[in-house]
């Protein structure tokens, strides 16, 4: 069997520990990730409650593949930057 030995098992958990608590879990992470999910989160219900809104290249997917998936791969390829842009715009 392969794995890490005691000392280095010992290490690797610490240092997850350490991770977890300074930089996974940070209140300014969380704070973050909160933020990010409410954004999403408005955006992908404003494109589904107004398709149309939608730039035209993205609508002509909605047939083939549905609405909800058009409008998860669209907000899927935006950057963090265009995707802020689009909420200000939109909501």
């Amino acid at each position: 069997m392969i794995g890490y030995s005691e000392d280095m098992q010992r290490r690797n958990r610490e240092l997850k520990d350490f991770l977890y608590k300074k930089l996974y879990r940070h209140y300014r992470v969380s704070r973050m990730q909160i933020k990010a999910e409410r954004l999403i989160t408005e955006l992908f219900n404003a494109y589904r409650t107004e398709p149309s809104m939608l730039p035209d290249h993205i609508q002509k997917f909605i047939e083939k593949r549905g609405l909800e998936r058009t409008i998860c791969d669209y907000i899927a390829g935006m950057t963090d930057r265009y995707a802020i842009e689009e909420h200000q715009k939109i909501i």
